[in-house]
């Protein structure tokens, strides 16, 4: 196994492992691998032994495509491995002939029936084609699942998913739909079309009255702003903003008109939740109840796949979730390679924060957090309250100008401040659970308020508990990880995280199966 590691450069143990593992797994038919492999075990370098191995031993003319779950995970691999070819979305390149990025090139090209030469992202896709292992990020890469046949040209062997925890809830994000009065402003209708729609929304109660209106209404009215639009664009002086609307209508109609192929290929499997913005116009909200039907179809057209993640947990859940085939899936929990000195997970009965003690229960949280904030005065840190509501308690409550609040809007904005300032801020955030990487002295504590038990006013989630109930709980104990592995990042690096929600004595209880050794190891109850 060592000699297929990349740069000549020595493996660790989890990676000698995980490649014994796979050989083991595809020798007795195995299509799908979970490797629950948490922060710090290299999986980038694991998947160049992978390759390396299978063109090797198992097809020599394979082709690998990669996936992860964001562009700065992608970045990584390529600066790691330059020899991968990577592609982004068409928004990343830039059109020197339309002075625009290249999705709003292309989308103009094919009003004006023109094509542009040495397109940098054309030349991209080519290069991606054609590699023996090319990368992407999920985004794309379920954008050409859905609306090209560019995975059918690639024909790869072998699909591996990093962080693959959250793939089926990203596939899920992006063949959602939601409408809302700001919705129909950014498509670039007038005033009082914005209150026509507006109108509209609050007669949709069921998934299929939503796509009524896609179909009757809103697509028919969208060609014909496309059609106005495309008249002023020689006339008007605000091409640019133009061009961008007629982009952003394009792209809609697409999705609108994929959404009800899809919702006619099984009609059960969607819920609407509805929900009203600061203003109290309605925004409705159109989701898959779960991805797995759709997924089925994905999973077919390669030979293996391998799923990378710290919080797999579980086959017989994530395949479930997922759409995978038991009795052709293996899985393998990995040890952190984390000193347990360095990753203390504190656990201190406060009181629950269940929907009925949540007050009283943050009454005693209060004391602790002004106890924790004295202690690591001089570092970062992080504090998990999961949802607005807690937020907007602390905010209220604690008078400490070194806490950082963000809202829907400005999440990014206020995050990167967190990042770039040398005082020691405390970043205070319902939905940093995962994709945020606190190395070092970036966060040097944690404190998680409240155990992340999904919001049950969501349709979505009421039919998801109904159809398993154990998907409940499997996805808490993920949330709750993903929120464990923020600060701890390195071999080096090191951080106190701290429970305050005696919910999680309910976890311990009934769902320590799905908690990894590496975890529960760490635990420390301070009563």
């Amino acid at each position: 196994m060592i000699k297929y590691y990349p740069l000549k450069l020595k493996p660790r143990k989890q990676q000698i492992d995980a490649m014994k593992f796979c050989d083991w797994s595809i020798k007795n038919n195995n299509k799908n691998i979970l490797l629950n492999m948490p922060t710090g075990s290299g999986k980038s370098f694991f998947v160049i032994m992978f390759a390396n191995w299978y063109k090797n031993v198992i097809n020599k003319n394979a082709k690998f495509d990669v996936i992860t779950n964001s562009k700065i995970l992608q970045n990584q691999y390529i600066n790691d491995f330059p020899f991968i070819m990577s592609l982004k979305g068409m928004s990343n390149y830039y059109c020197d002939f339309h002075n625009s990025n290249c999705s709003i090139g292309k989308d103009m090209n094919q009003i004006l029936k023109r094509k542009c030469e040495k397109c940098p992202y054309d030349i991209s896709k080519y290069k991606w084609l054609n590699a023996d292992i090319g990368i992407t990020n999920f985004a794309l890469f379920i954008s050409m699942l859905i609306y090209t046949e560019n995975l059918d040209k690639k024909k790869s062997n072998v699909l591996i998913i990093d962080e693959a925890h959250d793939f089926e809830n990203v596939f899920c994000d992006f063949i959602s739909i939601k409408l809302s009065k700001n919705v129909i402003k950014k498509l670039g209708f007038n005033n009082s079309y914005q209150e026509l729609y507006n109108n509209i929304f609050n007669n949709i109660t069921k998934p299929i009255d939503f796509i009524s209106i896609l179909r009757t209404k809103l697509i028919p009215d969208i060609n014909e702003l496309i059609d106005n639009k495309i008249k002023k664009l020689d006339n008007d002086n605000n091409k640019t903003i133009i061009k961008n609307q007629i982009s952003n209508c394009n792209k809609s109609i697409e999705k609108y008109n994929n959404l009800i192929d899809i919702y006619n290929e099984n009609t059960d499997n969607w819920s609407i939740d509805i929900t009203y913005d600061k203003n109290n116009n309605i925004i409705l909200n159109l989701q898959p109840i779960w991805g797995n039907i759709y997924l089925k179809k994905l999973w077919e057209k390669y030979d293996h796949i391998i799923f990378m993640s710290g919080t797999l947990l579980n086959r017989d859940m994530f395949s479930y979730i997922n759409g995978l085939d038991t009795n052709k899936t293996s899985y393998k929990e990995m040890d952190s390679v984390f000193n347990i000195k360095n990753r203390p997970l504190y656990y201190i009965k406060v009181g629950k924060m269940t929907y009925n003690e949540k007050e009283k229960t943050f009454k005693k949280q209060l004391l602790i957090i002004n106890k924790i904030l004295k202690k690591y005065e001089s570092q970062k840190g992080i504090i998990h309250t999961f949802n607005y509501e807690i937020s907007n308690w602390l905010k209220n409550n604690i008078n400490n100008k070194r806490l950082l609040f963000h809202d829907n809007e400005n999440r990014d904005e206020i995050f990167d401040k967190f990042i770039k300032s040398k005082r020691p801020l405390v970043m205070v955030s319902p939905s940093m659970i995962s994709g945020v990487d606190l190395k070092d002295d970036l966060s040097r504590f944690a404190i998680i308020m409240k155990v992340p038990y999904p919001n049950i006013s969501s349709n979505k989630i009421k039919n998801r508990q109904k159809a398993n109930k154990e998907w409940y709980n499997f996805n808490t104990v993920s949330s709750l990880i993903q929120m464990y592995g923020r600060t701890v990042r390195s071999t080096t690096d090191y951080s106190n995280t701290f429970i305050l929600d005696e919910s999680f004595s309910n976890i311990l209880k009934y769902n320590s199966k799905y908690l990894p050794k590496y975890f529960t190891k760490a635990i420390k109850i301070i009563k």
